[in-house]
């Protein structure tokens, strides 16, 4: 059976974001995001034929992918459309339906609005649940298409990702340098912000794969630049400890970068993580008022970003900082104070994106209910480049100025364009020019 699986193309030469559990966006620091998450899926079909296009990362135009489409023949196609380019994704099924293939979404959006989806798309075969009664998105794509049950299958029990199916050399993002990959450690978060997809894929269930999986899977594809993939990477201490002692053991040296919340993390862990190839640490800070992240139910607080930023950096790792403007509840008063709180942290690299509702989460209930949305075609919700919720004292003029202003500020502070200077490389010119251009002018 020939089984591909699809990062559809970008309709406007943008490089989108996409990933079977993330809401996906443009990517303005021109990130090439690795499809781990494709290749996940394609490890539960070991007798099968099956192939990945990454139509971003090697430039695949609809043209090109209908070509390649018809050369492998495909008998299933399976494809992760985002909320800002669903329409053109489903180009994907309606391709995949003209060659006699069955196709298959899986995505935070055909999760949320599956009834819509079906009866809009008509190309569309099926939308995969990602978790089912405690099941995988993985098996229960392998049960649709296999007839084997995904009942009592266990994340844990999932192989290695076939990372020998991905573009690996063609992935980049700036400060972690081309030729890296993604490998999936662990899934779902017991925290419930009302702005996270997680909450629709996941619904707050965590699960971490073995320590023993993952140094398999960085073995026999020999991964040597990685990304951890998860939702909360450091909330499992003992596991992040135990995965510090396998690596040590092998035979090659692995530069990671994690993310995590500020409140999963301690000094000394981060020392441990160090040792071991971490080099950089991933925060969503989001807002610098401890209000706004009461009301977003982020359950953190500003001190504890504070001292997790601090231990960062004084464990030798850098820190990349995540923001977000027209939060529910902000006013040009909070998105000041979080302007002003990344600018006190100074974290080595700061993104500051607008809260877009995406659908399924309680930020898009609670926008919708009040009468908030301006814009409810799904080609506008991007949360690099679009607000689409004006609320009293925040409308969406004002939120597109405030994170003009947060960018002006940080890069062109003395401090930014030092740390600039030090870390530059060429291919960061892409990503200064992007920023630049999309933020700045």
């Amino acid at each position: 059976m020939n089984i591909l699986f699809v990062n559809p193309p970008s309709p406007d030469n943008f490089i989108y974001i996409r990933d079977i559990n993330r809401s996906g966006r443009k990517s303005k620091e021109r990130t090439i995001w690795p499809q781990t998450s494709l290749a996940m899926m394609a490890a539960v079909f070991p007798e099968d034929n099956c192939k990945i296009l990454d139509c971003i990362a090697e430039k695949i135009s609809y043209k090109d992918l209908f070509d390649k489409m018809q050369e492998f023949k495909p008998d299933w196609v399976v494809f992760n459309p985002i909320s800002s380019t669903v329409t053109h994704d489903m180009i994907v099924a309606h391709y995949g339906k003209s060659l006699g293939a069955k196709t298959v979404a899986i995505s935070p959006h055909t999760k949320a609005l599956r009834k819509e989806s079906l009866e809009r798309y008509k190309s569309l075969d099926y939308s995969v649940d990602y978790t089912k009664d405690g099941t995988e998105p993985e098996y229960n794509l392998r049960e649709l298409i296999k007839g084997i049950s995904a009942k009592d299958t266990k994340f844990e029990d999932l192989p290695p990702a076939r990372q020998d199916l991905l573009p690996i050399h063609r992935y980049s993002l700036p400060f972690i340098g081309q030729g890296y990959t993604f490998v999936i450690t662990s899934r779902g978060c017991p925290w419930k912000c009302i702005y996270c997809r997680q909450t629709v894929m996941n619904e707050s269930k965590v699960r971490f794969r073995p320590v023993s999986t993952i140094i398999e899977e960085i073995k026999k594809y020999n991964l040597r630049n990685i990304a951890f993939h998860a939702d909360t990477a450091t909330m499992n201490k003992r596991w992040i400890y135990e995965f510090c002692d396998e690596v040590d053991k092998l035979p090659f040296k692995v530069r990671i970068v994690t993310n995590s919340r500020v409140d999963t993390i301690d000094y000394d862990i981060l020392v441990r993580m160090r040792k071991s190839g971490f080099w950089m640490v991933c925060y969503g800070i989001e807002s610098g008022d401890d209000k706004i992240l009461a009301m977003n139910k982020k359950e953190a607080t500003c001190e504890q970003a504070r001292k997790a930023v601090e231990w960062t950096k004084r464990s030798g790792m850098r820190v990349w900082g995540y923001f977000m403007l027209g939060m529910y509840g902000d006013s040009p008063i909070t998105m000041q104070r979080t302007i002003d709180f990344a600018c006190e942290l100074a974290p080595n690299i700061a993104n500051f994106a607008i809260s877009a509702p995406y659908p399924g989460t309680e930020w898009g209930e609670i926008a919708e209910a009040k009468g908030w949305l301006v814009d409810k075609r799904w080609e506008a919700y991007d949360q690099n480049y679009s607000a689409q919720v004006s609320q009293p004292k925040c409308d969406i003029s004002t939120i597109r100025r405030f994170q003009k202003k947060a960018y002006l500020r940080w890069y062109f502070s003395s401090r930014g364009i030092r740390f600039l200077l030090s870390g530059f490389r060429p291919e960061y010119l892409g990503y200064f020019y992007s920023t630049i251009k999309d933020h700045l002018i």
